[in-house]
Order: C-alpha cells, then structure tokens, then sequence
C-alpha cells in the first residue's frame, strides 16, 4: 500500500480533468447536490433519485450502513474520503456460485444492492470494509450486488476484509457479484477473504475489479494485494474471481478487455478435491463465450500456501506494532498517515486529510509609519496563492517621557541618577536619549547619570528617540562649604593654575 500512493494521486489528478464540473441539459432535472456526509445518508430516503457529489467529503466517523441504489449518481471528479463499513446490508438478494445454487446474501460496501443505477466519476479514497459475518456475503468497494447498472470513470483505494462461515462469500474492488458495465476504473485496492465455514465447504471468490458474475468489464487500471484463505474452493482473479452466466436461463457473451494489471494473490485452499483458480484474468472462466482481450500485466504473482493453520493476511505478524509517519496535505495532495509494521515490513496509509495550502511566513509588504496603517500578506509556499491578508496597526508614538525631577542642586564633582517615564508602554520606539546643554556644567549618560563637571548652570534634555515627547530638569552645580574653603583661602593662587 505503501507505494501506491503515487498511482492514487495521478488518478486524482486526471479525475480534475478528465470531470470537468457538471452541466444541466435543457429539460434536465437538475440532480441534488451532496456536500456532507449528512448528504450522503440523506441518499437512503431516496435511493431511486439523481444525485451529485458537489464537494469532497470525509466521511470519518460515520457508521455507514450500506443501501440499496437505483438511481444516478455522479461523484463530479470529486472524493469520498475515509469511508469505513463495518455492518453488512439489512436488505438481502440472491446470489449465485459456480453450480448454479442461489444464496439469500447480504453485502458490505457503498452500495449494497444496485440495479439499473449509473455510477460514474467518483473516487472511493482510503475506502475501509472490516466485517464479519455468518451469512453469505460480498464485501467491495461501490456495489455489492449490481444488476444491468453502470459504473464508470471511478476510482477506488483501500483495504477490503469479509470473514463468513457461509457457503459463499467474496471481495471486489468495484463490485461484489453481479452484471452490467465496469469501464474506465482505476483501482489500487487490498482485497483479504477470510472463508472458515467449521462443517461444509465454501465457494470463496476474489476480483480486483469484480468477484463473481458477468459485468462486462473495459479499461480498468488495477493494482491489487489480495489475501484468500477457504476451507472449501478458491476462484481468485486480478480483474474477476469467477465469470459465470447467473441465473442459468440468462445469455450473454460479454468481455473483459483494455485492462491494466499490477497484482499479487496469496491464497490456500483447503479441499480433498481440489481446484485452486488463481489466474491474472480471471480466476474461473465458466461463460466460454466471454471475450478476454487487449489487457495487459506488469506483474502478476500467485502464491499458494499448503500451511491451514490460520488464515492468509496482509500482516501475518500474530502481534503487530505499527510505527506512524504522518504526510502533510499539499495543494493537490490528500495528506495521510503510514502505518509500519517494523517486524513484517507491512505498511498501510489511513487518516486522509483534505489537501490544503502550506502556509509560509507572514511578508510586510507596506511598511506602517505613524501616520497610516501597513500591510502583511501569507502566500502558500507551494502554488504562491495569496492565504491571508492583514493590516498593521500605525507605529504609536512617546506622548510623554517625563524626568522623575524638574531640578536639582550638584555639589561639585558628584553625581545623581535621573530616570524618565515613557508614555505610552507600546510606544513603538520607546528608547530616549539624554543630553546637556552645557558639558563643562553638567555630563550626563545615556543612563541618565549626571555628574557635576564644574560650577554653573545646564539644563538636562530627556528626548524620545521618535521625537515626539522630551522634558527637562534644571541643574545647577556649585560648591559645598569645605570646597569653598579649600578653593578660595587654602589653595586659591593653586586652582586656577
């Protein structure tokens, strides 16, 4: 599954283009529109109506129930996403094995009975069938059982799992059991059957695309893992398990052709009289006049196992640990988690999350000044679309930078530390410098230390480096009494030496 991923997203791309928006015919009624997963359940009150897919949806935490379906549905190009079923049908219909017999079934999918439906250019992502049951029973990825209904232009991904103690059960990409048209379908699916009847044999039946009936099947593209363990017979294919004409009294030649396959089939077969179909095709090809031509296979592997002693499954580790690596979502990319079996080496991708924009760092493309206002913009680092514009505030000025003193007394040479108050806190620049009007008076640092330099008078400026606010304080410097003294009696024709 892990490499898949790359074949997934070349399918979602062409679906944009190959299913461009959908129009309204003149005297068309116009079909309804689904664009939650609310949408989608509506669908059971009205499973003969006309339907499209106007968004892309995660269907995460929704407990479907498969529903039968007659009408039309148009997926738009766009995806359903994280679909899980883990109930079989409530509605049932007869299906039928390789002698003919008929089974009451119930199924696991989309879809579980479709008939004289149209299906066409959905895609089925991270679609997710876990179930068991003791009935017969179909587990795919659209339909369970489709009867003269189409099915076109989809795609489907995910890992599809049935365990029945039934006397027939099956997996199918597409479809589950039954006839019509499967065209232009692009698959990359993981199909695991698990059939453990305890007292009779099963009929067991594995297809990429279809897993038993007489669909006609063209231009399919599959990549498949499939897994098939049956204490009865096996009738395992990359495109269908079986084909056969059900029920007995119906004609027709039919085709598979056009198809591309990419797949590998573990399986067993537990049975005295053994019969082990397992071909690239078609597992068992009972409809003689069927016409099998112009597919293709990149790899095909079938590996029978001779071991019964527990079922055949994607990860045989009986006590798996996975190790998560989450995928970021990109502009035109799902994102996803890979879960890693370190031990086996078996990976997966579940947790799909909706492609979005990877946002950059903010960008000041106009600077704010005290007068006006400025502006910031985001842009996504992979396309360069605009994600985000805001303003910036204008720079607030010092109103005030008030000295803690309006004047001091200095005896000579000593020293006073003055502060200054700035106002406003979220003044943009609330730094100040400090300054003398007389250095030879009084000196000041840019601490606001004042030391008395000589006798006099200076006036010591406190300014906002924004120039906007300054205040001052008066100094004047002058001598004590001992300075006095020493200055004018003791060494006065010294001092001015």
């Amino acid at each position: 599954m892990k490499k898949r991923i790359f074949a997934l997203a070349l399918s979602l791309l062409l679906s944009a283009v190959l299913f461009p928006a959908y129009t309204l015919a003149e005297g068309e009624t116009a079909p309804v529109e689904i664009t939650d997963a609310a949408g989608m359940l509506a669908i059971a009150d009205d499973p003969a109506g006309q339907y499209l897919l106007a968004a892309d949806i995660d269907m995460s935490g929704v407990d479907w129930l498969p529903i039968p379906f007659s009408g039309t549905f148009d997926g738009g190009g766009h995806v359903l996403y994280n679909l899980s079923i883990t109930r079989v049908s409530e509605d049932t219909s007869i299906t039928y094995d390789g002698c003919h017999r008929g089974y009451h079934t119930v199924y696991a999918s989309l879809f579980s009975y479709v008939e004289n439906a149209v299906i066409e250019n959905l895609t089925l992502l991270n679609v997710k069938v876990n179930v068991t049951t003791d009935q017969p029973c179909f587990a795919a990825g659209i339909a369970g059982h489709m009867e003269y209904s189409e099915i076109s232009g989809c795609t489907v991904s995910g890992r599809i799992f049935v365990q029945a103690e039934s006397r027939q059960c099956g997996v199918g990409g597409i479809a589950g059991f039954g006839n019509g048209l499967i065209q232009n379908c692009d698959l990359n699916i993981e199909l695991t059957v698990v059939a453990t009847p305890s007292d009779f044999k099963c009929e067991q039946y594995l297809g990429g695309v279809l897993a038993n009936g007489y669909a006609d099947i063209d231009g399919c593209s599959v990549v498949l893992a499939g897994y098939a363990s049956v204490h009865g017979y096996a009738h395992n294919g990359g495109l269908v398990g079986l084909d056969d004409i059900n029920p007995r009294n119906r004609e027709h030649s039919g085709y598979v052709k056009n198809c591309t396959l990419d797949a590998s089939i573990s399986f067993y077969e537990e049975t005295d009289d053994r019969r082990a179909y397992c071909k690239a095709y078609i597992g068992e090809k009972q409809n003689k006049s069927a016409i099998v031509s112009g597919n293709e296979t990149t790899r095909f592997i079938s590996n029978e196992s001779t071991d019964y002693s527990r079922p055949i499954l994607p990860d045989m580790d009986e006590n798996p640990v996975y190790e998560a690596v989450v995928t970021a979502p990109r502009d035109t990319a799902f994102g996803y988690t890979t879960y890693t079996n370190p031990n086996s080496g078996y990976s997966y991708t579940d947790d799909y999350t909706a492609p979005a924009h990877t946002p950059g760092e903010w960008i000041t493309e106009v600077e704010p000044t005290y007068e006006s206002e400025g502006v910031k913009r985001q842009y996504c680092e992979e396309c360069g679309e605009l994600l985000a514009e805001e303003t910036i505030p204008k720079l607030v000025a010092v109103s005030s930078c008030q000295i803690d003193r309006d004047s001091l007394r200095l005896p000579y040479e000593s020293a006073v530390q003055l502060t200054a108050e700035v106002l406003p806190a979220d003044a943009k620049d609330g730094s100040v410098t400090w300054s003398s009007s007389d250095e030879s008076v009084a000196s000041v640092s840019q601490t606001g230390l004042v030391t008395a330099e000589g006798v006099g008078s200076a006036v010591i400026t406190c300014r906002s480096n924004d120039g906007f606010a300054s205040s001052a304080c008066s100094v004047e410097v002058c001598y004590t009494t001992k300075q006095k003294i020493v200055r004018y009696v003791l060494f006065g024709w010294l001092w001015d030496r």
